[in-house]
């Protein structure tokens, strides 16, 4: 390798706008030989990371763990296993790499995405790698710009131990009302709403419930300009005797709810979603869905 070029050719070229995307194409359209050919040149740089902060140089890590993972989980479904681990150790000097900078890689515009790409589409064991990772620092992660992209990216990949410790943040003291007026940290309580279970929906229902600021404090959150959003979430994907506590809390306090600007917002959702008398009375004790 020469002074003046320390990178291999191909490793250049994914640094510059075209060829990158040309890289790109040849990853997506070129057979299974070819594409480990490709991949096998890349292993020749010391480091991933300059390129997963490149704004040319990321789109093609993405593409090498989608394609190569694609390859792998084939190989692994018609029961070749030697053939996907092989697969899998073509782009390991991706992963680990990126298993050991994942709180710096999902805090950035582009490491964020190639985080979200790995937990989308890596198989098993190098998913619950960087999984782990992601645990580890998830609180961080919850309100930060780009961080909190990849807590969403797990949670709608249903992984169970990351909603288990996004649950357990929400629920404790009154974070549930910090996040859920915060621009980016709502987003992810709005997801964990949509993927969780019945009684992980219950423990963060508690929470919001609970008094805040002298008043209940899904009523704050109801007059607040981001967390409406999430109220208006919660009662969506509330179920059974969750929704009936939710509407309890919010139609004790109309009035005060009809004067606050977001908040009436939430006051057309209840109504859009409040069970009438009648559909309650011919169900008799069945009003799990409304």
């Amino acid at each position: 390798m020469n002074q003046t070029n320390p990178l291999p050719s191909l490793s250049r070229r994914c640094f510059t706008c075209n060829s990158c995307r040309v890289i790109q194409k040849a990853l997506l359209v070129l057979d299974q030989v070819s594409v480990c050919k490709i991949i096998t040149e890349l292993q020749d740089i010391e480091e991933v990371i300059p390129f997963i902060f490149d704004p040319n140089g990321n789109h093609v890590i993405q593409k090498a763990i989608q394609i190569v993972s694609t390859f792998a989980k084939s190989a692994a479904e018609h029961g070749d296993i030697d053939e996907a681990i092989n697969l899998m150790n073509q782009i390991k000097f991706i992963i680990d790499d990126v298993a050991a900078n994942v709180e710096k890689l999902s805090k950035h515009r582009y490491g964020c995405r190639v985080i979200q790409r790995t937990i989308e589409h890596c198989p098993e064991e190098q998913r619950d790698e960087v999984l782990t990772k992601i645990c580890a620092c998830h609180r961080s992660l919850i309100e930060d710009q780009f961080g909190n992209y990849v807590i969403q990216q797990a949670l709608s990949i249903g992984s169970e131990d990351i909603m288990a410790v996004v649950v357990e943040t929400l629920s404790e003291g009154d974070l549930i009302f910090k996040f859920s007026k915060h621009k980016y940290a709502s987003n992810v309580v709005e997801v964990m709403f949509q993927s969780a279970t019945p009684d992980q929906k219950e423990a963060v229902l508690n929470a919001m419930l609970q008094d805040f600021e002298g008043t209940c404090g899904i009523v704050q959150l109801a007059k607040d300009p981001i967390g409406n959003y999430v109220v208006k979430n919660a009662i969506d994907c509330a179920e059974g005797q969750q929704k009936e506590k939710i509407f309890a809390a919010i139609t004790s306090n109309r009035q005060e709810l009809s004067q606050a600007p977001y908040a009436k917002y939430v006051l057309v959702k209840l109504g859009e979603r409040r069970p009438s008398r009648t559909n309650r009375r011919n169900k008799g004790q069945d009003t799990t869905r409304v």
